[in-house]
């Protein structure tokens, strides 16, 4: 199960070079045993008084002992060596696929686990090949050859070590079930209570303003009684399989001194082989438990690898084996389009209009009724189930990726900024651009008037996501992305419907001057923002149900109409009258 996991995480090249350590580490096991085994005659001539002979296996005990030293240290050494190779072979591979896979599949939940799977397998493949898989190694080598060296001292001792073997070696696939059976109902339970953890924490103004500090939600306390009986069954698992295993361990060693005393007594066996019988015995049964002392740790491994295996088999988003370049002009175009996510529901059917280069085509319509995905489907986040989307006149299958976001300039109502700089985020968009153009891009966008209110001005970290600057400010840095990149095609999802009238004010004077001669698709949710766009889309239950000016759309009556006027009377606002003295 683990050199399956291994090999799924770190690749078949990777596996081979550990294969060749672990061989070595049995191999110095193997050596220490013949060490061992020197013990026998030294210990028989040492009762008989032939000490000529004694001094003879003493030093061939000294060499051979001396010789597995300096080998030890020299596997230890290479394992290192093969681990670290290892561990940068596995996160190479994590982070060169995940630049291959679909920009959809980067949601809050695969992220968290991508985090995870990132920092937890580097410190598991390390802790197991260096730790848990070459003590277990060294002890299965060992141990077979200390059994080996039993059986050349008396065979009825030995099998009765065998058949202590046979037990205990039940007895740990027992405590292995137990314990894989209680850690996959804990990781669930933990998996499940970070999202309601999170979700809690979120919900706290809300709780607050209504006087329920004191409340927790029902799911999370749910969630946090489903990881308390998770614990509580990976604990009895741990507990009944290790105590399982020692109860067995003294059953081996038991029996093993048992037979070894009686055929001393019996005079079936000397006096000089029972005592060695019964050290290496000892010797054996301290090997063996140091499998029952892993177990845990070999199980949580495997599950981190297990999953680093599972993430690097997710489907990569299909490169084009021969990519067609895309057209001179910059039109946008939904040819019959249809999608839906996982779940199978449609989300869009059959959608189709174009956007003639140099137009600005806005898409309107009520939540859920496939905008946001439309939009998505323009950067291949997702493909198309059917029809196509064409930039160019070219599907955007058909290019290759880099390709397309050349062509393609994307900003969204929800921003991501890493923790750095403002300039490092903005010049991210372009790392080659001159300070010219990255001066134009920050005036343009209205973030220079957010540098000139900060002390550190261009070099102030922006936190975590962004955490330190407010959500106009993280918009204006990412439409200063937007014109540093200078695709001639933008795509804007809602970027103003989150912001009061100040901010949006000077976000929409930024994507004027950006929108200006390029192909734009806008997503809408305050109409105001839109009825000067040259077409307009009103997309409802992922269909193409109007489509039109601002001005033709509201003449002809129908679902835009409507709908423009209940924005309005949502948007209003709220007047008071003062009541007479």
């Amino acid at each position: 199960m683990m050199l399956t996991a291994l090999g799924r995480a770190i690749g078949p090249a990777a596996v081979v070079r550990l294969r060749r350590t672990f061989v070595a580490t049995g191999a110095v096991a193997v050596l220490e045993a013949v060490g061992l085994a020197m013990l026998v005659p030294l210990i028989t001539d040492l009762f008989a008084d032939n000490f000529p002979r004694v001094w003879l296996w003493t030093a061939l005990l000294v060499v051979i002992v001396a010789t597995a030293t300096v080998a030890q240290d020299v596997v230890t050494t290479r394992r290192r060596r093969d681990t670290s190779e290892s561990v940068a072979a596995l996160q190479r591979r994590i982070a060169d696929h995940a630049t291959t896979l679909p920009l959809g599949w980067f949601g809050a939940a695969n992220q968290d686990r991508l985090t995870r799977i990132v920092t937890d397998a580097g410190d598991a493949l390390t802790l197991t090949v260096n730790g848990v898989m070459a003590i277990n190694l060294r002890a299965m080598a060992l141990g077979a050859s200390l059994w080996f060296v039993l059986a050349w001292i008396d065979r009825p001792t030995a099998a009765a070590g065998a058949a202590g073997l046979v037990l205990l070696v039940g007895l740990y696939l027992l405590a292995i079930r137990l314990l894989r059976s209680a850690t996959t109902a804990q990781e669930r339970a933990a998996e499940d209570i970070n999202g309601k953890i999170v979700e809690f924490a979120q919900n706290q103004s809300v709780l607050r303003g209504y006087g329920r500090v004191g409340d927790a939600d029902t799911d999370l306390l749910s969630a946090i009684d489903q990881v308390r009986q998770g614990a509580a069954k990976y604990f009895r698992g741990a507990i009944v399989g290790a105590v399982l295993f020692a109860i067995g361990t003294g059953v081996f060693f038991s029996g093993v001194l048992v037979v070894a005393l009686q055929r001393a007594d019996g005079e079936s066996l000397a006096v000089a082989s029972a005592v060695c019988a019964v050290l290496f015995a000892a010797l054996l049964v301290d090997a063996v438990a140091a499998l029952g002392r892993t177990g845990s740790v070999i199980r949580e491994a495997e599950g981190i690898l297990a999953d680093a295996g599972d993430l690097l088999r997710v489907p990569a988003l299909p490169e084009p084996a021969a990519p067609v370049p895309a057209g001179h002009d910059n039109s946008l175009a939904f040819d019959d389009v249809s999608f839906s996510y996982m779940s199978g529901r449609a989300v869009l059917r059959g959608v189709g209009f174009d956007v003639p280069a140099g137009t600005t085509c806005a898409v309107v319509g009520p939540s859920g009724s496939g905008k946001t995905t439309l939009a998505r489907l323009v950067a291949r986040f997702w493909d198309v189930e059917a029809g196509s989307v064409r930039v160019g006149g070219v599907d955007v299958r058909e290019m290759a990726t880099a390709d397309l976001m050349a062509r393609v300039s994307l900003v969204f109502q929800d921003v991501y900024l890493f923790d750095g700089t403002i300039r490092e985020n903005i010049g991210i968009a372009d790392p080659g651009a001159s300070d010219a153009d990255f001066e134009r891009a920050a005036r343009l966008a209205r973030v220079d008037d957010i540098v000139e209110r900060l002390p550190d001005g261009w070099n102030t970290r922006v936190g975590d996501h962004g955490s330190s600057l407010s959500g106009g400010e993280r918009q204006r840095v990412s439409i200063a992305r937007a014109f540093l990149r200078g695709a001639p095609i933008v795509v804007l999802d809602e970027p103003t419907s989150a912001l009061d009238r100040e901010n949006e004010a000077a976000i929409l004077a930024a994507l004027s001057e950006l929108c200006r001669d390029r192909t734009v698709l806008v997503i809408a949710h305050r109409l105001h923002t839109i009825v000067n766009a040259d077409r307009i889309v009103f997309l409802e239950h992922g269909e193409v149900t109007e489509a039109g000016s601002h001005d033709e759309l509201m003449a002809a009556g129908g679902r835009y109409a409507g709908f423009e006027a209940t924005l309005a009377r949502r948007h209003r606002p709220i007047v008071t009258t003062g009541t007479p003295e």
